[in-house]
This record gives C-alpha cells, sequence and structure tokens, in this order.
C-alpha cells in the first residue's frame, strides 16, 4: 500500500491508503494482502480507543520535546548554534513560508485533527457495543476537546484556516479557507461541547476534565475578543470561564509532596528526597507532585513521562531540557591570569578531573551544573535579569529555582569551594554564550531528579511528569481579560495572587496594568511551560514589540561580544506565521491566500 500525501502536502485530509496500478502488465499491479480502510477500522470498541490515545500521544511530542511553541525565537528564548550557522528562529530574516519550524506547527495541528476526527467517526460507529456508556463519553469529549484545542491554536498562530469537522475518506485539494473569527468560533464550538462530556476532573492521570476545557475556552474568548475591538461581552465570557477553572483547580500555596517533609520521600541516587531549601513554588515541579491525583489542585494537564510509564511505553516519555536547556558550564575556562594549571588545577572551574566524588556523585561535573547540558537554547536578557528587576523576595527567583551562581568544584585551585564570579572568566570564546541560570523546573537541582542514572543515564534527560497547563496561566488570561475590558483594578488583583503565592513585596497596582506587564509576569511564572508564541501572536501588535524588544537579534546582550550579531531588521511585515507554501500549492482546486507579509 501508498500512503497518499495529503497529509504531508495539505496537512488537512486525512491519511488515506490505497494501490497503485499501471496497464503494463499484472506484475506492476501492487496486489496487498490486506487492505486497511475506514469501513473495516473499527470492528472493536478497543480500536477506537487506541485511536483516541493517538491524539496524546500525538500532542505529548509538541509540549514535552519540540521547544519552538515554548518561545523559541521569541522574547525569551534564543538558539546560538543554529542561528550562527543557518540564521536560526531568532533571525526573522531568514523566515519564510517554505523553511520555518511554523510549517511543522501547522502539519501537527492538522494531524491532531485528524486524530480527532477518526475517533469521533469510530464513536458513530452504529454497529459497535459500548459497555461503559460514561467512558464513550468522555472520549467524545476528548475529541471535540483536542479538535477545538487544534483548531484555537491555529487560529492564534495562522489566523483563519480551513475548518475540517470530518475524516475525509479520499484525497482533498479544494479546501476553503475561513476567518480567523470563524475558525475561533468553530474552536469556541467543540471546547463547549467537550465541557458538556468530560468529567469535572481527569479520570486518570495524564486525561483530561473540564477543567482543561474551561481554561482554552478562556482562552478562545480572549482570542476572540482581541479581534473584534476587545469586545466586553467575550471578554465577559473569559472571565466567567476562568472563575470555572479557578473553582476546580485553586493555587497550591502551602509547600507540599515528595520532597517538602523531613523524613518522607525515597532517597536516589545518595540523594534525600527532603529539600530543605524548597518552597511551594519549587514543589511543583518535582517529580510525583504534578498531577491532580497526587494532590496537586493546581494541575489541569499533565503529560505523563515518569520512569515507570518510559519503560513500559518507551518513545518520546521523557522531556529532553536538561540537555538543551541546561548551560555548558563545564566548557567555560578561566581567564588567563587566573588560570592555575602550574598547581594541576584545569582550564576552568567545571572541567577537569578534580573533582570530589564524596561531595559530588561519581566526580562528575554534570551533577553540579546543571545535566549534560549542550544548550541548543539560550534565554534572552529579558528572562535572566529584566523581569526580575522588581522580584524583592519573589521565590520564583529563589536560588531552588534558578540557580544563578555557581561554586568552582575544582578541588586544586584556590578558589575551590566560592563562588565564580563572571569576571573570573573568558568571554573571548563562544561557549561563554551559554553560561546563563539554570530554571530547576528544566533540569533537577540535584541528583534525586534522574531515575535512569541507575540504568547508565547521563543526565541528559528527565523522566518526571510535565504540566501542559497549570491554573496560574488561567489567571493570567482572566488579568489580561479584566485589563482589557478596563478593569486595571480587578487585573492587578489577579496578578496579585500569583504575586502573593511567590511571596513577592512588590505587588502590582492598577497603574502598573499594561499587556507587556501580563506578558512580563507570564515569563516570571510560566518561563519554559507556557505555548509562547501562541499568547504573542494572540495579542498581535503588542506581542510583536515585546519580540522586538527583547529577542537576541535586537537588542545587545552583555558578554556576547557581537559574535552572533548580523545585521537583520525587526519584524515589521507580520503578526502571523505563514501558510505553508506546499499547502497553497497543493490546494489546486481553489485558491488559499497567504497571510501578509508573507506574500
Amino acid at each position: 500500500m501508498m500512503k497518499t500525501n495529503n497529509i504531508l502536502l495539505l496537512a488537512l485530509a486525512a491519511a488515506s491508503f490505497g494501490m497503485t496500478s499501471c496497464n503494463d502488465g499484472d506484475f506492476l499491479t501492487e496486489k496487498p494482502k490486506t487492505i486497511f480502510t475506514t469501513d473495516d477500522a473499527y470492528n472493536t470498541t478497543d480500536q477506537v480507543e487506541a485511536m483516541a490515545s493517538n491524539m496524546y500521544q500525538h500532542i505529548r511530542y509538541w509540549y514535552q520535546i519540540d521547544k519552538f511553541l515554548k518561545g523559541q525565537g521569541s522574547d525569551i528564548l534564543d538558539t546560538p548554534y543554529f542561528r550562527n550557522s543557518s540564521g536560526g528562529s531568532c533571525n526573522f530574516a531568514k523566515w519564510s513560508s517554505t523553511s520555518n519550524s511554523s510549517n511543522k506547527v501547522y502539519e501537527a495541528m492538522y494531524m491532531l485533527v485528524n486524530y480527532s476526527n477518526q475517533t469521533l467517526e469510530g464513536l458513530n460507529v452504529p454497529t459497535l457495543t459500548w459497555t461503559d456508556a460514561d467512558k464513550k463519553k468522555e472520549m467524545y469529549g476528548e475529541a471535540m476537546f483536542f479538535r477545538g484545542y487544534a483548531y484555537l491554536s491555529l487560529g492564534e498562530l495562522f489566523g483563519g484556516v480551513p475548518l475540517v469537522d470530518k475524516f475525509n475518506k479520499d484525497l482533498k485539494l479544494d479546501f476553503v479557507r475561513s476567518s480567523r473569527e470563524e475558525t475561533y468560533n468553530f474552536a469556541i464550538k467543540d471546547l463547549e461541547s467537550a465541557t458538556e462530556n468530560l468529567p469535572d476532573y481527569p479520570s486518570e492521570a495524564g486525561k483530561v476534565g473540564k477543567g482543561i476545557a474551561y481554561h482554552f475556552l478562556s482562552e478562545a474568548y480572549l482570542a476572540l475578543a482581541t479581534i473584534k475591538d476587545n469586545d466586553k461581552t467575550l471578554l465577559q465570557k473569559s472571565v466567567e470561564y476562568a472563575n470555572k477553572v479557578m473553582q476546580l483547580h485553586p493555587l497550591m500555596t502551602q509547600r507540599f509532596g515528595t520532597r517538602a517533609t523531613q523524613g518522607a520521600g525515597e532517597e536516589k541516587n545518595g540523594v534525600a528526597a527532603y529539600y530543605a531549601d524548597g518552597n511551594v513554588f519549587f514543589d511543583l515541579f518535582q517529580e510525583g507532585n504534578y498531577d491532580y491525583s497526587e494532590g496537586n489542585t493546581e494541575a489541569l494537564w499533565t503529560l505523563e513521562n515518569d520512569y515507570t510509564v518510559y519503560h513500559k511505553y518507551g518513545g518520546d516519555n521523557y522531556v529532553n531540557t536538561p540537555a538543551q536547556m541546561s548551560p555548558v558550564l563545564r566548557d567555560v575556562q578561566w581567564k588567563a591570569e587566573y588560570k592555575e594549571t602550574d598547581k594541576g588545577a584545569a582550564d576552568g572551574p567545571w572541567t577537569g578531573s578534580n573533582i570530589d566524588a564524596m561531595e559530588y556523585p561519581g566526580g562528575n561535573t554534570c551533577a553540579y551544573v546543571g545535566g549534560r547540558g549542550i544548550a541548543t537554547m539560550t534565554p534572552t536578557d529579558y528572562v535572566i535579569t529584566d523581569i526580575w528587576k522588581n522580584d524583592e523576595g519573589d521565590i520564583r527567583n529563589a536560588a531552588c529555582n534558578i540557580r544563578r551562581t555557581f561554586k568552582c568544584i575544582d578541588k586544586k585551585h584556590s578558589m575551590y569551594g566560592k563562588e565564580v564570579p563572571m569576571s573570573m572568566l573568558d568571554f573571548s570564546t563562544q561557549k561563554i554564550t551559554e553560561y546563563f541560570p539554570i530554571w530547576t523546573k528544566l533540569a533537577p537541582i540535584d541528583d534525586w531528579g534522574y531515575d535512569d542514572l541507575k540504568d547508565g543515564g547521563n543526565r541528559s534527560n528527565m523522566y518526571c511528569d510535565q504540566y501542559a497547563n497549570r491554573s496560574a496561566e488561567t489567571l493570567l488570561l482572566r488579568a489580561e481579560a479584566k485589563l482589557r475590558m478596563g478593569d486595571k483594578d480587578g487585573a492587578a488583583a489577579d496578578v496579585n495572587i500569583l504575586r502573593d503565592r511567590a511571596q513577592c513585596k512588590v505587588k502590582a497596582q492598577a497603574s502598573d496594568m499594561t499587556l507587556q506587564y501580563i506578558l512580563d509576569e507570564r515569563a516570571r511564572e510560566l518561563f519554559g511551560e507556557e505555548r509562547r508564541w501562541n499568547t504573542l501572536l494572540r495579542m498581535g501588535e503588542d506581542g510583536i514589540k515585546s519580540i522586538n524588544a527583547h529577542a537576541m537579534y535586537m537588542v545587545d546582550q552583555p558578554y556576547w561580544g557581537g559574535y552572533f550579531k548580523p545585521s537583520v531588521s525587526p519584524i515589521t511585515k507580520w503578526t502571523l506565521f505563514p501558510i505553508p507554501q506546499n499547502v497553497i500549492d497543493s490546494n489546486t482546486g481553489n485558491k488559499i491566500e497567504q497571510n501578509p507579509g508573507w506574500e
């Protein structure tokens, strides 16, 4: 059988299977032993459930492995390796409709639509007997949720797109592009249907419940209001759905879980579970604490990646941030005047073999510097320093959550055991660009967080669950909706719920409330979690302003010495990603218009 290219080229129609033949002889005619079609795909309810599971498996990658939607190339994350060689995600001058990371996102969202539509088709097969009506109802809610989620994402990132509400058995080449408003309304309809069929809380770990559907309804109404001159009726709907979320999923405000209690928890890799210097924000990102079923009321939707799941299913059931988003400190060198090689010391404070194996397990530098970093992404100064200038006690910036200082661990150097100031390091090398803080939500603060070490792991990956969404983000959606309604007091009050939890002494004032302030608070609370590109493009010009102000290409950065500063221009011509050119070219039965700025 030959898989047709309608998903890969159009990313719209469902994958279909067929046979090729010609008239040159029977020996050229393909004669498969079996043919899979939608007519014989669903003979049992288990097959429908298997298709439904594809929705979860598919979207997991885009949350935990691919970092583009998390903000790669935006105001919060740069890509030093990639942009040096090919322009990378931050070099907007080299983006196009044929060679941009956004093309993969377009295809991925339509593949999710496909899985949703196939699940819905399976649920409607009249010959199947469902012994568990509640399970069927929940599965229907899941399919509607994921389709609504996909179209909301497409609307935020690409504007209006073709709307596919059924599984297409035949190749279709005449899709019609809908408006952005129509796309948002379609997503809203699906998400509202999801709320009518999903349980109040996830039926099991990793599943979606009403809370996450309410969350994206809040976001969808906010998005729709934004393109309709901040329509207050729509903004009020956004607030109402956010209220529903907070009723079901209040914030965690006290220390909890696996590392919060002395004497509790299992020792791992020679490290005790209890972490005395932690806080409630630290606890939110510790293994065993992510799920609603584990007592975390803030969890709306969690991706299952624990080590047990990895061993059972393999695949992408891990998180690669310890490798990709940890600094490569082990390659950083002393300035010449601070080198003590004549004493047997290494070239840098975190290189060589002069490491106390008792203090640093196995004598491994990685155990101290935040994982086996290769640093394919680098936080911008915006998230490293700018947003913390008025933190005053903010626990989100505490050492247990963002490690900003590192001690020399070379026993033969006179700085051993002392914090290394940046003034002593050699900034003439490329590797210094990868000296930056470690967010411990992205790389464990100690070896307790690495379950795979006992099986030969090398601190490249984490095997703990991950958030798709927390209700902390819902609060910021509500704050934005109130701000757009003109209720700056209400917006500040919502922001302060988070700042109170963060023990920040400086509270938000009504006079502070701007969309940039909301973006700043999202970066403080949700760095490494939120779909940053969705947020920025949903906001339109306001989101683009933040990119132009803070992306690495747009502003001077300390310690970079101009090494990665080719001449590029800010974003001026676009506020949406381009429709992939292959989608336009392949839709031969109708014309799909390109987004402004990409023609």
